[in-house]
Protein backbone atom coordinates (compact mmCIF):
# COMPACT_ATOMS: atom_id res chain seq x y z
CA UNK A 1 0.00 0.00 0.00
CA UNK A 2 1.50 2.87 -1.19
CA UNK A 3 -0.15 5.48 1.20
CA UNK A 4 0.66 5.52 4.89
CA UNK A 5 -1.69 3.35 7.22
CA UNK A 6 -0.99 2.97 11.14
CA UNK A 7 -1.84 -1.09 10.99
CA UNK A 8 -1.95 -2.49 14.69
CA UNK A 9 -1.91 1.04 16.18
CA UNK A 10 -4.14 2.98 18.95
CA UNK A 11 -5.01 6.14 18.09
CA UNK A 12 -6.25 8.30 20.44
CA UNK A 13 -8.53 11.51 19.84
CA UNK A 14 -12.00 11.90 18.30
CA UNK A 15 -13.68 9.21 15.52
CA UNK A 16 -14.62 12.17 12.77
CA UNK A 17 -10.98 13.85 13.39
CA UNK A 18 -9.05 10.65 13.14
CA UNK A 19 -11.14 9.14 10.23
CA UNK A 20 -9.97 11.88 8.27
CA UNK A 21 -6.46 11.22 8.06
CA UNK A 22 -6.89 7.76 6.78
CA UNK A 23 -6.32 7.22 3.26
CA UNK A 24 -9.91 6.00 1.14
CA UNK A 25 -10.50 2.57 0.41
CA UNK A 26 -7.94 1.36 2.89
CA UNK A 27 -10.49 -0.56 5.43
CA UNK A 28 -11.03 -3.99 5.09
CA UNK A 29 -14.06 -4.30 7.39
CA UNK A 30 -15.42 -2.19 10.25
CA UNK A 31 -16.52 -3.63 13.67
CA UNK A 32 -17.82 -1.51 16.57
CA UNK A 33 -20.07 -0.62 19.49
CA UNK A 34 -20.55 3.06 19.34
CA UNK A 35 -21.73 4.58 22.65
CA UNK A 36 -25.37 4.09 23.20
CA UNK A 37 -27.58 6.94 23.99
CA UNK A 38 -28.27 8.37 27.34
CA UNK A 39 -26.75 5.12 29.12
CA UNK A 40 -22.77 6.35 30.28
CA UNK A 41 -20.96 9.45 30.92
CA UNK A 42 -17.09 8.24 30.48
CA UNK A 43 -15.99 11.51 31.59
CA UNK A 44 -14.14 13.00 28.58
CA UNK A 45 -15.14 15.71 26.55
CA UNK A 46 -16.27 15.36 23.18
CA UNK A 47 -18.01 11.98 24.08
CA UNK A 48 -20.60 10.27 21.60
CA UNK A 49 -24.09 9.63 24.07
CA UNK A 50 -24.68 12.66 25.68
CA UNK A 51 -26.55 14.33 23.03
CA UNK A 52 -30.34 16.18 24.54
CA UNK A 53 -32.28 14.57 21.47
CA UNK A 54 -32.23 11.47 19.68
CA UNK A 55 -32.00 13.59 16.05
CA UNK A 56 -28.78 14.95 17.05
CA UNK A 57 -27.39 11.65 18.49
CA UNK A 58 -28.48 9.85 14.85
CA UNK A 59 -27.05 12.17 12.72
CA UNK A 60 -23.49 12.77 14.72
CA UNK A 61 -23.08 8.60 14.36
CA UNK A 62 -24.07 8.83 10.89
CA UNK A 63 -21.42 11.46 10.08
CA UNK A 64 -18.83 9.41 11.38
CA UNK A 65 -20.09 6.88 9.33
CA UNK A 66 -20.03 8.97 6.05
CA UNK A 67 -16.01 9.21 7.16
CA UNK A 68 -15.98 5.25 7.52
CA UNK A 69 -17.61 4.77 4.14
CA UNK A 70 -14.60 6.33 2.73
CA UNK A 71 -12.39 4.53 4.04
CA UNK A 72 -13.97 1.23 3.54
CA UNK A 73 -12.69 -0.64 0.46
CA UNK A 74 -15.35 -1.03 -2.08
CA UNK A 75 -15.58 -5.21 -1.11
CA UNK A 76 -15.31 -4.42 2.56
CA UNK A 77 -17.99 -5.12 5.32
CA UNK A 78 -18.88 -3.21 8.39
CA UNK A 79 -20.90 -4.40 11.40
CA UNK A 80 -21.91 -2.43 14.19
CA UNK A 81 -23.85 -3.36 17.67
CA UNK A 82 -26.35 -1.03 19.21
CA UNK A 83 -28.40 -1.00 21.52
CA UNK A 84 -31.64 0.38 22.48
CA UNK A 85 -33.00 2.51 25.70
CA UNK A 86 -36.30 4.15 27.24
CA UNK A 87 -37.32 8.02 27.32
CA UNK A 88 -37.15 9.24 30.48
CA UNK A 89 -39.12 7.92 33.32
CA UNK A 90 -39.40 8.46 36.98
CA UNK A 91 -36.94 6.67 39.11
CA UNK A 92 -39.03 5.21 42.27
CA UNK A 93 -37.19 8.36 44.22
CA UNK A 94 -39.33 10.62 42.08
CA UNK A 95 -36.43 12.62 40.98
CA UNK A 96 -36.69 11.95 37.43
CA UNK A 97 -33.52 9.75 36.67
CA UNK A 98 -33.81 7.11 33.90
CA UNK A 99 -34.62 3.92 34.66
CA UNK A 100 -31.83 2.53 32.37
CA UNK A 101 -29.05 4.72 33.86
CA UNK A 102 -25.70 3.38 35.95
CA UNK A 103 -25.33 4.27 39.44
CA UNK A 104 -23.47 7.29 40.80
CA UNK A 105 -20.07 5.53 41.11
CA UNK A 106 -20.35 3.70 37.69
CA UNK A 107 -20.69 7.56 36.02
CA UNK A 108 -24.44 7.01 35.39
CA UNK A 109 -26.35 10.45 33.81
CA UNK A 110 -29.74 11.62 33.86
CA UNK A 111 -30.26 13.24 30.45
CA UNK A 112 -33.16 15.17 29.70
CA UNK A 113 -36.23 13.69 28.49
CA UNK A 114 -35.61 12.58 24.85
CA UNK A 115 -37.70 15.09 22.73
CA UNK A 116 -40.79 14.36 20.72
CA UNK A 117 -41.13 10.68 22.84
CA UNK A 118 -43.52 10.45 26.13
CA UNK A 119 -42.42 8.77 28.59
CA UNK A 120 -41.40 5.38 29.05
CA UNK A 121 -41.57 4.87 25.30
CA UNK A 122 -38.83 2.70 23.37
CA UNK A 123 -36.86 4.97 21.07
CA UNK A 124 -36.31 2.60 18.68
CA UNK A 125 -32.68 4.05 18.27
CA UNK A 126 -31.09 1.03 16.61
CA UNK A 127 -33.31 0.99 13.87
CA UNK A 128 -33.51 5.45 13.17
CA UNK A 129 -29.52 4.73 13.09
CA UNK A 130 -30.45 1.92 10.29
CA UNK A 131 -32.37 3.78 8.50
CA UNK A 132 -30.12 6.93 8.06
CA UNK A 133 -27.21 4.71 7.11
CA UNK A 134 -29.64 3.62 4.26
CA UNK A 135 -30.66 6.78 3.14
CA UNK A 136 -26.85 7.81 3.19
CA UNK A 137 -25.89 4.74 0.59
CA UNK A 138 -25.25 2.00 3.03
CA UNK A 139 -26.38 -1.51 1.92
CA UNK A 140 -28.04 -3.36 4.76
CA UNK A 141 -27.48 -7.17 4.86
CA UNK A 142 -28.78 -8.20 8.60
CA UNK A 143 -30.26 -7.45 11.37
CA UNK A 144 -28.37 -9.93 13.51
CA UNK A 145 -30.16 -10.81 17.43
CA UNK A 146 -27.42 -10.70 19.89
CA UNK A 147 -29.51 -13.13 23.01
CA UNK A 148 -27.55 -12.54 25.80
CA UNK A 149 -28.45 -15.88 27.88
CA UNK A 150 -27.05 -14.12 31.25
CA UNK A 151 -28.83 -10.61 30.98
CA UNK A 152 -29.22 -8.18 33.56
CA UNK A 153 -31.86 -8.80 35.50
CA UNK A 154 -34.72 -6.10 35.54
CA UNK A 155 -36.81 -4.66 38.30
CA UNK A 156 -39.08 -3.10 36.13
CA UNK A 157 -43.04 -4.67 36.86
CA UNK A 158 -44.52 -3.51 33.42
CA UNK A 159 -42.78 -4.86 30.62
CA UNK A 160 -40.21 -7.24 29.28
CA UNK A 161 -36.59 -8.06 30.72
CA UNK A 162 -34.53 -6.98 27.45
CA UNK A 163 -32.09 -9.88 26.94
CA UNK A 164 -30.75 -8.94 23.64
CA UNK A 165 -29.08 -6.36 21.55
CA UNK A 166 -28.45 -5.61 17.49
CA UNK A 167 -26.18 -5.78 15.42
CA UNK A 168 -26.36 -4.49 11.51
CA UNK A 169 -24.61 -6.11 9.16
CA UNK A 170 -23.60 -3.32 6.27
CA UNK A 171 -21.85 -3.32 3.29
CA UNK A 172 -20.25 -0.31 0.66
CA UNK A 173 -21.37 -2.19 -2.82
CA UNK A 174 -23.14 -4.82 -3.68
CA UNK A 175 -20.38 -7.38 -4.04
CA UNK A 176 -18.08 -7.64 -1.17
CA UNK A 177 -16.03 -9.87 0.50
CA UNK A 178 -17.91 -12.39 2.45
CA UNK A 179 -16.65 -16.07 3.86
CA UNK A 180 -19.63 -18.16 4.31
CA UNK A 181 -20.17 -19.47 8.76
CA UNK A 182 -21.82 -22.68 9.25
CA UNK A 183 -23.03 -23.92 12.54
CA UNK A 184 -23.85 -26.95 13.89
CA UNK A 185 -23.80 -30.80 11.48
CA UNK A 186 -26.57 -30.95 9.75
CA UNK A 187 -25.81 -34.14 8.37
CA UNK A 188 -26.66 -35.74 11.50
CA UNK A 189 -30.17 -33.97 11.60
CA UNK A 190 -30.81 -34.77 7.79
CA UNK A 191 -29.72 -38.38 7.71
CA UNK A 192 -30.42 -39.35 11.44
CA UNK A 193 -26.79 -41.20 11.87
CA UNK A 194 -23.78 -40.19 13.57
CA UNK A 195 -21.32 -38.29 11.83
CA UNK A 196 -18.21 -40.66 13.27
CA UNK A 197 -20.61 -43.46 11.52
CA UNK A 198 -20.73 -41.35 8.50
CA UNK A 199 -16.55 -41.16 7.87
CA UNK A 200 -16.15 -44.42 8.94
CA UNK A 201 -18.51 -45.88 6.38
CA UNK A 202 -20.85 -47.48 9.11
CA UNK A 203 -24.52 -46.68 8.06
CA UNK A 204 -26.79 -48.89 9.45
CA UNK A 205 -30.96 -48.20 10.11
CA UNK A 206 -32.15 -50.00 12.69
CA UNK A 207 -30.49 -53.88 12.67
CA UNK A 208 -29.34 -53.80 9.07
CA UNK A 209 -26.15 -52.54 7.03
CA UNK A 210 -27.10 -49.37 4.79
CA UNK A 211 -26.65 -50.66 0.76
CA UNK A 212 -23.53 -49.60 -0.53
CA UNK A 213 -25.65 -46.49 -2.78
CA UNK A 214 -26.72 -45.36 0.58
CA UNK A 215 -23.17 -45.06 2.36
CA UNK A 216 -22.50 -43.14 -0.85
CA UNK A 217 -25.06 -40.93 -0.49
CA UNK A 218 -24.11 -39.99 3.29
CA UNK A 219 -20.48 -40.27 2.90
CA UNK A 220 -21.12 -37.62 -0.08
CA UNK A 221 -23.56 -35.24 2.14
CA UNK A 222 -21.19 -35.66 5.03
CA UNK A 223 -18.55 -34.30 2.50
CA UNK A 224 -20.39 -31.33 0.80
CA UNK A 225 -23.00 -30.26 4.24
CA UNK A 226 -20.34 -29.56 7.50
CA UNK A 227 -23.34 -27.37 9.04
CA UNK A 228 -26.14 -25.09 7.95
CA UNK A 229 -25.92 -21.93 6.81
CA UNK A 230 -25.28 -19.63 10.39
CA UNK A 231 -28.43 -17.84 11.56
CA UNK A 232 -28.69 -14.79 12.76
CA UNK A 233 -29.86 -15.14 16.27
CA UNK A 234 -26.62 -15.46 18.15
CA UNK A 235 -26.45 -16.52 21.48
CA UNK A 236 -23.46 -15.47 23.84
CA UNK A 237 -22.78 -14.68 27.31
CA UNK A 238 -21.61 -11.43 28.48
CA UNK A 239 -18.73 -11.26 30.13
CA UNK A 240 -17.62 -9.45 32.60
CA UNK A 241 -14.01 -7.16 32.36
CA UNK A 242 -11.89 -6.32 35.13
CA UNK A 243 -10.56 -3.44 33.59
CA UNK A 244 -12.13 -0.21 34.39
CA UNK A 245 -14.23 0.07 31.12
CA UNK A 246 -17.57 -1.54 32.06
CA UNK A 247 -19.20 -1.76 28.51
CA UNK A 248 -17.08 -4.37 26.63
CA UNK A 249 -18.41 -7.02 23.98
CA UNK A 250 -17.69 -10.33 24.13
CA UNK A 251 -15.07 -12.13 22.32
CA UNK A 252 -17.22 -14.97 20.87
CA UNK A 253 -19.79 -12.43 19.61
CA UNK A 254 -17.11 -10.55 17.40
CA UNK A 255 -15.09 -13.61 16.12
CA UNK A 256 -18.22 -14.13 13.26
CA UNK A 257 -17.87 -10.92 11.58
CA UNK A 258 -14.22 -10.99 11.35
CA UNK A 259 -14.03 -14.22 10.17
CA UNK A 260 -17.28 -13.88 7.78
CA UNK A 261 -16.24 -9.77 6.76
CA UNK A 262 -12.54 -9.71 6.69
CA UNK A 263 -10.02 -11.61 4.80
CA UNK A 264 -7.12 -13.36 6.56
CA UNK A 265 -4.29 -10.53 7.32
CA UNK A 266 -6.85 -7.93 6.40
CA UNK A 267 -7.61 -4.87 8.40
CA UNK A 268 -10.36 -4.22 10.70
CA UNK A 269 -11.01 -0.58 11.80
CA UNK A 270 -13.09 0.23 14.87
CA UNK A 271 -13.46 3.93 15.42
CA UNK A 272 -14.69 3.66 19.64
CA UNK A 273 -12.07 1.11 20.42
CA UNK A 274 -12.96 1.04 24.08
CA UNK A 275 -10.53 -1.73 26.03
CA UNK A 276 -9.67 -3.31 23.04
CA UNK A 277 -11.53 -6.35 22.01
CA UNK A 278 -11.93 -5.72 18.52
CA UNK A 279 -8.19 -6.00 18.55
CA UNK A 280 -7.90 -8.94 20.56
CA UNK A 281 -9.83 -10.72 18.51
CA UNK A 282 -8.25 -9.57 15.47
CA UNK A 283 -4.95 -10.75 16.36
CA UNK A 284 -5.92 -14.00 17.24
CA UNK A 285 -7.75 -14.80 14.06
CA UNK A 286 -4.97 -13.51 12.32
CA UNK A 287 -6.49 -10.44 10.96
CA UNK A 288 -4.69 -6.42 12.08
CA UNK A 289 -6.32 -3.82 13.41
CA UNK A 290 -7.13 -0.16 13.87
CA UNK A 291 -8.46 1.33 17.33
CA UNK A 292 -9.69 4.85 17.58
CA UNK A 293 -10.57 6.08 21.27
CA UNK A 294 -11.05 9.15 22.44
CA UNK A 295 -10.74 8.31 26.51
CA UNK A 296 -6.87 8.12 27.34
CA UNK A 297 -7.94 5.78 30.27
CA UNK A 298 -8.90 2.86 27.86
CA UNK A 299 -6.46 3.62 25.25
CA UNK A 300 -3.93 2.52 28.25
CA UNK A 301 -5.70 -0.68 29.16
CA UNK A 302 -6.34 -1.74 25.71
CA UNK A 303 -2.21 -1.41 25.08
CA UNK A 304 -1.34 -3.38 28.01
CA UNK A 305 -4.36 -6.18 26.95
CA UNK A 306 -2.99 -6.29 23.00
CA UNK A 307 1.15 -5.89 24.62
CA UNK A 308 1.09 -9.92 24.63
CA UNK A 309 -0.31 -10.66 21.40
CA UNK A 310 1.63 -8.24 19.92
CA UNK A 311 5.51 -9.55 19.01
CA UNK A 312 7.64 -7.53 16.55
CA UNK A 313 4.53 -5.26 15.99
CA UNK A 314 3.93 -1.98 18.52
CA UNK A 315 0.92 -0.31 19.76
CA UNK A 316 1.09 3.46 19.24
CA UNK A 317 -0.23 5.75 22.07
CA UNK A 318 0.09 9.44 21.14
CA UNK A 319 -2.10 12.43 20.41
CA UNK A 320 -3.33 12.11 16.97
CA UNK A 321 -4.22 15.81 16.04
CA UNK A 322 -4.21 17.77 12.60
CA UNK A 323 -0.27 17.95 11.72
CA UNK A 324 0.56 15.57 13.97
CA UNK A 325 -0.42 12.40 12.16
CA UNK A 326 2.96 11.97 10.30
CA UNK A 327 4.53 11.52 13.06
CA UNK A 328 3.17 8.05 14.35
CA UNK A 329 1.94 6.71 11.09
CA UNK A 330 3.92 4.22 9.27
CA UNK A 331 4.09 2.11 6.47
CA UNK A 332 1.90 -1.13 5.99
Amino acid sequence: MSELVPVNEILKGDAANCLKLLPANCIDCVLTSPPYLALRDYGVQGQIGLESSLEEYIDRLCTIFDEIHRVLKPTGTCWVNLGDTYSATRSRSGKGQPMNVMTDSQKGIAPKKLTGLEDKNLALIPFRFAIGMQNRGWIIRNVIIWHKPNCMPSSVKDRFTVDFDYIFFFTKSRKYWFERQREGNSISRLFNVRVRDVKLGRIKHTDRKASKSEISKYQEGYRIIRGRNKRCVWTVPVRPFKGAHFATYPEGLIETPIRAGCPPGGIVLDPFFGAGTTGVACLKLNRNFIGIELNPQYVRIAARRLAPLLTSRKVVQAEFGIGEHKRILKAA
